[in-house]
């Protein structure tokens, strides 16, 4: 039975922080605080990781909108095309022809 009270009175005195042997409410208190630190530190970490993805995504999908836009325009000119309008854009670049030795 004794055993039984040493290990209920060790596991509560994990808790002492100031090391008297004696288990009070400034005890709680810091105990209480490291674990707000704790939680704080963690949510910090997350909030960062968060914002650092958030930002990645709108890039992101502002790319695929430019990209949406792009195929838009190129539809149309498809459209053109099948009515027999001649071709929109950057004009082909010309071939050279080299001649032989």
């Amino acid at each position: 039975m004794k055993k039984i009270w040493e290990k209920i009175k060790a596991w509560f005195l994990r808790f002492d922080y100031n090391k008297d042997g004696v288990l009070n409410s400034t005890d709680v208190k810091q105990a209480v605080n490291d674990a707000v630190d704790d939680a704080n530190a963690i949510v910090q970490e997350v909030k960062t990781e968060t914002k650092r993805r958030v930002k990645r995504v709108k890039e992101e999908v502002k790319d695929v909108l430019d990209a949406t836009k792009e195929v838009g325009s190129q539809a149309s000119d498809v459209v053109g095309a099948i009515k027999g309008k001649t071709r929109r854009g950057r004009p082909a670049k010309k071939k050279e022809t080299t001649t032989k030795k």
